[in-house]
């Protein structure tokens, strides 16, 4: 017995006199390194070509700086507004059910023109009496002048005279279009909706019972400036059709269809009508 406890004492004490294990630092596998890096390896995205996508855009126009913006053209004292050069839309954009057309308007195309310059009202009464001082607005305002009022109840040829007088000529029918929608593809010179207080037509919303003096409606100018492109009086061209001549842009008794751009009235040149007036261009 006294045997088995000194063996057990020795044993003990042998074990604590032994020197403590340092502590061992643990370092990877060989082959640590390559098994992590295909761990962490991301596998690759595919890429996805998207398709492109297809943006109908008009054709730009051409900005010319040499050429004003504005110029005052000396014999009439009347401000003008330059239309760059370049290719405009004309005509309806949408056709009706079926693809017809209403006989008074005509399918759309892109044309190219000169830059030129137009009138950036309609031509006034005040303007219209230097051409011809006996002119009378009166019988067209309710007995009361009105100098910034257009010039109304003017026929085809007495508009080219004035303006062939005053250096000018009548827009073509692609000119006023281009000048009324600029580079878009507007109904109405201010866009695709027919919104109160742009245009003097039919009915009391836009404030005028009878004709309204020129540039009343500074909203519904066109992109360029032009004002009065729809509505308060019709506007001759050099347009023709069927023998006819072709008025546009609509009058104050017009409805809101009659105003759009692409809309044409087709009337005898020598007609006199009270809604009927115009404007010019000349070359820049």
């Amino acid at each position: 017995m006294r045997l088995i406890i000194a063996f057990i004492v020795i044993f003990v004490w042998s074990g604590a006199c032994a020197p403590a294990k340092k502590h061992r630092k643990r370092y990877p596998r060989p082959d640590y390194s390559e098994r992590h890096d295909k761990k962490s390896r991301k596998k690759p995205v595919r890429s996805v070509k998207k398709k492109p996508r297809t943006v109908e855009s008009l054709p730009s126009v051409t900005n010319t700086p040499s050429l004003l913006p504005t110029i005052l053209n000396k014999k009439d004292q009347t401000l003008m507004i330059l239309i760059d050069r370049g290719k405009y839309l004309v005509g309806v954009k949408k056709m009706a059910a079926r693809g017809t057309l209403s006989p008074s308007e005509k399918g759309s195309q892109f044309v190219s023109l000169p830059a030129f310059y137009i009138d950036r009202t309609e031509t006034t009464v005040a303007n219209f009496k230097k051409f011809q001082p006996r002119y009378n607005e009166k019988p067209y305002t309710d007995g009361k002048p009105c100098p910034q009022c257009p010039a109304m109840g003017i026929n085809w040829y007495q508009a080219r005279k004035y303006c062939q007088w005053a250096g000018k000529r009548l827009p073509t029918e692609d000119e006023w279009e281009a000048a009324a929608r600029g580079n878009s593809a507007f109904t109405w010179p201010w866009g695709n909706e027919h919104r109160p207080h742009r245009a003097n037509t039919f009915g009391r919303e836009d404030g005028f019972l009878f004709v309204a003096p020129v540039a009343s409606f500074p909203k519904g100018a066109s992109p360029f400036g032009v004002m009065d492109m729809a509505g308060n009086v019709w506007e001759w061209v050099t347009g023709e059709s069927n023998g006819l001549k072709i008025v546009k842009g609509g009058g104050w008794t017009s409805y809101r269809s009659q105003a759009k751009i692409s809309f044409r009235n087709t009337v005898d040149p020598k007609l006199k009508n009270p809604t009927f007036g115009f404007r010019c261009r000349r070359d820049a």
